[in-house]
């Protein structure tokens, strides 16, 4: 079958006029999936902003609200705010904590310093019955200032009142005995008992559960306890001035000891005590054998936290002294400093754990006193063992008998038998020659142990080791005990 097309105008008009409908109808379905389009695209962009995730930044830490808060709905404060009194916390390359109580509010707080201060956690707590700063035995009133924990009872040691734990701070502290303020047994510590604002005789009274988190928190001697009426608040850039005047001043107050300035450093107190003047007298005497001998000295102070308390600054860190290839520890010495001027005076010092009524320096005098010991002792037994060599290669065997302790033993041998040993030695051997390399001495209670590198060599034997030399003193004289031999037969 064939198809006829038709070609006349007429044909082609009818067939567009018929086909009128269904382009209406495309236009009304294009117009539909525009306005659809339109609407997606309106919908995704506004879903972002209307439903965008939480800031990366760090949530702020969940705390209860002390009394105050609790009672007027008040929320939170200002995190980035902190206490006036933490200026700066040490302890290596651990987290430091403070433990702060605002006795108005009856609220404790603990802060984390880092890199620097966060506010960890927040507690309800009860302090004395009686409002004011403690000034006596008996008065209920609560102590303020800056304070550390000396000591901690269980639940076994106490009655049921305290709780399941206690810390007790030392209060007075020197500030407080210079001010004629007493009393004692001021805790940090549990209750069996519902907490009320202000129920306590002085104490700060924490519930268990809440005292047995705030107990992983405390370092006995080391944790600051700051007690204030009323906090004030500061950003911590403000504490940047007190902190670069206080390192200012404690190194000043340093290398004036170190350089032997006497001046200088009896200027750095407030009124120098007879007891500093004493200690500064050996220290002279000291320092200027060191310096003929060129021996140089040093003093480390780390781990340095900077606390305030109106009207002082507590310093406390741990000091070492250093002289040559010796250190000796002194302590962890708390300084408490007044404002003077433009600078700072030491009103007192303290070393933790100090007992309640000292106000000592006799840890610097004795650790002076032990590095000069060490050094003395380092020159006396390198001579020995100098001399010990010498008579060994030099086959000088009343010399090298001498320089043993008469209850000397090497295995089996006896004094005795081991210089009859030696004696032998000497005999087959026309040459012997030993020489000590790398010598180390330690400190051991009253002994000493010298290693060193021995290099032995003679006509017909020849050895290289470690030797190890246990020394004890008799007479003033140090003398050989024992001897350890480590090496290879060449």
């Amino acid at each position: 079958m064939r198809l006829i097309t038709i070609k006349t105008p007429l044909t082609h008009l009818l067939v567009l006029l018929a086909m009128i409908p269904a382009l209406k109808f495309c236009l009304r379905a294009c117009r539909l999936v525009v306005i659809f389009i339109v609407g997606y695209l309106f919908v995704i962009t506004l879903f972002p902003v209307a439903y965008a995730p939480a800031s990366p930044e760090k949530p702020a830490p969940k705390v209860q609200l002390s009394y105050a808060q609790k009672s007027s709905g008040e929320p939170a404060a200002d995190f980035q705010l902190i206490p006036d009194g933490l200026i700066s916390l040490g302890s290596g390359n651990r987290p430091a904590y403070a433990i702060v109580v605002e006795k108005d509010t009856q609220t404790l707080l603990i802060y984390e310093h880092k890199d620097s201060f966060s506010l960890k956690h927040r507690y309800v707590c009860s302090t004395g019955k009686v409002k004011g700063k403690k000034q006596e035995t008996g008065d209920k009133k609560t102590p303020e200032g800056v304070y550390f924990t000396t000591r901690v009872f269980n639940k076994s040691q106490l009655s049921p009142i305290y709780g399941h734990r206690a810390f007790v701070i030392d209060y007075p502290n020197l500030v407080d005995r210079k001010s004629n303020r007493n009393g004692n047994n001021i805790w940090i510590h549990g209750t069996n008992k519902p907490i009320k604002p202000r129920d306590s005789r002085g104490c700060v009274a924490m519930g268990n559960d809440d005292l047995k988190i705030v107990t992983q928190f405390i370092e006995m001697n080391r944790t600051p306890i700051i007690i204030e009426k009323r906090l004030s608040m500061v950003q911590p850039e403000n504490r940047m001035a007190y902190y670069e005047s206080l390192t200012e001043f404690l190194e000043t107050w340093k290398t004036s000891f170190i350089s032997g300035n006497k001046t200088k450093y009896m200027a750095c107190y407030m009124e120098p005590s007879e007891e500093l003047a004493a200690m500064w007298q050996a220290w002279d005497e000291i320092r200027t054998t060191w310096k003929q001998a060129q021996l140089p000295f040093d003093i480390t102070t780390k781990n340095v936290s900077l606390l305030k308390t109106n009207p002082y600054v507590v310093a406390l860190f741990d000091e070492v002294f250093r002289l040559e290839r010796h250190t000796s520890p002194v302590g962890t010495k708390k300084l408490f400093l007044h404002g003077h001027g433009d600078t700072w005076k030491i009103v007192g010092e303290v070393y933790q754990p100090a007992e309640a009524n000292s106000e000592s320096i006799k840890p610097m005098f004795a650790a002076l006193t032990r590095l000069d010991r060490l050094q003395k002792d380092h020159k006396d037994i390198s001579e020995l063992i100098a001399g010990w060599a010498d008579a060994w290669s030099s086959k000088d065997i009343t010399r090298y008998r001498a320089c043993y302790a008469e209850d000397f033993h090497e295995g089996r041998m006896d004094l005795s038998a081991w210089v009859r040993y030696k004696e032998r030695l000497n005999k087959r051997y026309q040459s012997i020659r030993v020489s000590v390399e790398n010598l180390q001495i330690r400190q051991q209670s009253d002994r000493r142990t010298a290693t060193f590198l021995q290099r032995y060599r003679s006509s017909g034997h020849r050895a290289v080791g470690m030797k190890t030399l246990r020394l004890k003193c008799i007479g003033g004289a140090w003398k050989i005990y024992r001897e350890i031999w480590h090496g290879k037969q060449k």
